[in-house]
């Protein structure tokens, strides 16, 4: 990728509501559920740049997750409202990699800071449909010049 490609990403943070459907039998939420949180996030964090998923399919170009991680510091309870925060932290010629944090702002540790309660992330690489298959690309030209948008 070209010097003049890289791009700086700020860190956006977004709330969610821990509904019941997100927690366990114990109310805590159910650990594959913040792969979920971090996909909702993402979606919103790119809508930010007028990228929508509708335009990315209908121009045939799609984002497939090929690593993630999730480390869990303290778990998110039923009707926890808590920040996610993430950043585009990595841009390759294909791919983006995505960092995530997920704070409780009720609960707070005993200097009254948000319990950190996950940290994450996430790398997406770009790809096409091809003869019955998903295929990696570049990120097209038009994406890019969407994620310089704003940034």
């Amino acid at each position: 990728m070209k010097k003049e490609d890289m791009i700086s990403f700020p860190v956006k943070t977004f709330p969610y509501r821990v509904y019941y459907a997100d927690t366990d039998a114990g109310g805590v939420v159910y650990y594959a559920h913040y792969l979920r949180m971090f996909e909702q996030v993402r979606a919103l964090y790119v809508e930010d740049y007028g990228l929508s998923l509708r335009e990315m399919e209908e121009r045939n170009c799609l984002f497939v997750c090929s690593r993630a991680e999730v480390d869990y510091h303290s778990p998110a309870l039923l009707d926890d409202t808590v920040s996610i925060q993430t950043q585009i932290t990595e841009q390759g010629a294909a791919h983006l990699t995505f960092s995530y944090q997920i704070t409780s702002g009720p609960r707070r540790d005993e200097t009254g800071q948000e319990i950190r309660l996950v940290t994450g992330m996430t790398k997406m690489v770009a790809c096409k449909k091809m003869d019955h298959r998903v295929v990696p690309i570049r990120i097209p030209r038009w994406m890019l010049d969407k994620l310089a948008w704003r940034t």
